[in-house]
């Protein structure tokens, strides 16, 4: 996150309003579709849940040798 935005426990992204998937989209520096891929794979839309899964995947991706060309 970004650091402006406190979450409270029970936070919950609504992923039919595309204004909410915008803004989570902003603190997750994430695309719309990775965002929804996140709250599919984790079938959860708590904001924590959806962050950590964000977050781990991003980590795990920069760890991936550079494909040879």
């Amino acid at each position: 996150m970004d650091g402006r935005h406190s979450v409270s426990a029970s936070e919950r992204i609504n992923i039919r309003d595309s204004l909410s998937r915008a803004h989570w989209c902003g603190c997750f520096s994430c695309s719309d579709q990775d965002l929804i891929e996140a709250v599919r794979a984790t079938r959860s839309t708590e904001v924590g849940v959806v962050e950590i899964y964000l977050a781990t995947r991003c980590a795990l991706e920069s760890f991936e040798p550079a494909r040879a060309s």
